[in-house]
């Protein structure tokens, strides 16, 4: 995955906001330790590095509501905080903030990027919830925990300040819907107001390689700049 963001850095003209998954529960500890070492890597490099929910796959929760398990039912299960009652979704919320400390801490000896991690006791700057599907506690509390919140149409600070911020993204659509989630993706970064985002995932490389590609010269090509969420 490393090439693809030094590509998507060099087209761009900088770092970006790479997305973290923090579980490694069914990881061996060789992986642990190479991703690990890779978010430090990327960090050091400027990329911004920010918390994208727990597993990215939902657990079972007594505290669903309909409208969540219809997300759920939407997301193949990716949804985990989509219809969550308060307490379930400030517990999902606390694990994945412990996942990620787990995930930042270096036991052995620690040099270079990995030393400044630590020493800087490194947080996440902003959370997006897998599949952009949440529930009504959850802004609060993201923003409770000193965190930017995304959702699909906005983005808000952890100061409460709002950013309507329409997002183009091609994975998980149907084949039938492509053009049109492509022509979406060119219009919006047109747009004269606003904050267009592009979410890119794995599974959009290598087939979508050019539009990505493209869609990101739509963008430079209309004055748009680049901004990390910090920036905000």
């Amino acid at each position: 995955m490393t090439p693809i963001l030094e590509e998507l850095k060099e087209l761009a003209g900088r770092p970006f906001s790479v997305l973290v998954i923090p579980d490694t529960e069914n990881a061996t500890a060789d992986a642990i330790d190479d991703f690990r070492r890779t978010l430090a890597c990327l960090k050091s490099e400027g990329f911004e590095l920010a918390l994208h929910g727990f597993k990215h796959k939902a657990e079972f929760s007594q505290g669903r509501s309909y409208a969540g398990l219809v997300g759920m039912n939407l997301t193949g299960g990716e949804a985990e905080f989509a219809g969550l009652s308060e307490y379930e979704s400030s517990r999902l919320l606390q694990a994945a903030l412990v996942a990620w400390n787990t995930l930042f801490y270096f036991p052995q000896e620690k040099c270079g990027a990995e030393k400044a991690l630590q020493k800087d006791g490194f947080r996440p700057v902003a959370f997006v919830p897998p599949t952009w599907f949440s529930n009504k506690f959850l802004p609060g509390q993201v923003r409770a925990e000193k965190m930017l919140y995304e959702d699909r149409f906005s983005i808000t600070t952890a100061g409460g300040v709002r950013y309507a911020s329409p997002v183009a993204s091609f994975a998980g659509i149907p084949k039938v819907t492509e053009k049109a989630a492509i022509a979406y993706a060119a219009f919006i970064m047109r747009l004269p107001v606003g904050l267009p985002r592009l979410a890119v995932h794995p599974v959009d490389y290598p087939r979508m390689r050019d539009v990505v590609c493209d869609t990101i010269r739509e963008a430079l090509d209309n004055n748009r700049k680049l901004v990390h969420y910090s920036e905000l």
